[in-house]
């Protein structure tokens, strides 16, 4: 999979975002050429930090070794960790257009192996990276959620927000119809049927037609990689929310054998650097 700042590397995902780990690694190839990590978006390069070595167990600014940071406008920044020292080729200050190659991936600052450390920021909180790779950041709006029931189909779209209320437009559910299907467009997630009692296959949110449930089977548990979410039991209340993390030990929302009636998503953020 090729993305905007290693277009013409494989893209291996080494660390994914999670709650402690508010970016998304991307590995090194042998090729040397598909190592050269280049701009997100246009925008102006405000940070810019070169000459440091590698620094296992550094914190703070310093874990970041050598780094640029771009302000895309719009409250979007992009931040570019790890690199290779004196491969620079833009400096502080510079206008860059999208595909500018910015340096090479290093393995400077808090890192155990060279790979690209990347952040993306939105009002000066550190959201997922993930669906960014592949997408600019005008398409925000279509980061959305919708739910099946047996009773009214598939629901509207509900935007994907921060700190969403509990009004009928910030979650996505009819009160006391159980869902049987969830669709979350660019996000991985996957859900539990209650009939089977089993949990489905994960389900990478790619596109208008993927989605999670078997149509007619209530769902009881939901999983989701990258978001918080919580959900609303039929005949009862919501949940707690599930903190954002990534892999298959992570916690679920639901209690198994209870409907689900409505479920509700949010960024991971703001969180302030």
């Amino acid at each position: 999979m090729a993305s905007r700042v290693l277009p013409n590397s494989q893209n291996r995902i080494t660390q994914a975002y999670s709650s402690s780990h508010l970016a998304v690694d991307l590995g090194w190839v042998t090729n040397e050429s598909e190592n050269i990590v280049k701009a997100h978006s246009s925008g102006t390069i405000i940070e810019l930090v070169d000459g440091k070595n590698n620094n296992q167990g550094s914190t703070g600014v310093e874990a970041w070794g050598n780094y640029i940071l771009i302000d895309h406008g719009n409250g979007f920044k992009t931040r570019y960790a790890h690199l290779e020292k004196n491969t620079f080729l833009v400096s502080k200050g510079q206008t860059v257009s999208q595909d500018t190659p910015l340096a090479t991936m290093g393995n400077s600052g808090n890192s155990y192996g060279r790979h690209l450390h990347f952040e993306v920021y939105e009002n000066n909180g550190r959201i997922d990276p993930t669906p960014y790779l592949t997408q600019g950041f005008d398409p925000i709006p279509s980061l959305k959620y919708k739910v099946h029931d047996a009773t009214h189909g598939w629901l509207s779209w509900i935007p994907i927000e921060f700190n969403p209320g509990t009004s009928s437009n910030e979650f996505a559910g009819w009160a006391g119809y159980a869902i049987d299907a969830v669709q979350i467009y660019k996000y991985t997630y996957r859900v539990h049927d209650k009939v089977t009692g089993k949990w489905l296959y994960w389900n990478i949110g790619a596109g208008d037609n993927n989605y999670a449930g078997v149509i007619g089977h209530p769902i009881d548990g939901l999983q989701v990689q990258g978001l918080d979410y919580r959900v609303h039991l039929k005949g009862g209340g919501w949940l707690n929310w599930i903190t954002t993390v990534n892999d298959t030990s992570m916690g679920y929302a639901g209690i198994f054998g209870r409907e689900i009636d409505r479920i509700q998503l949010r960024y991971k953020g703001p969180i302030e650097v």
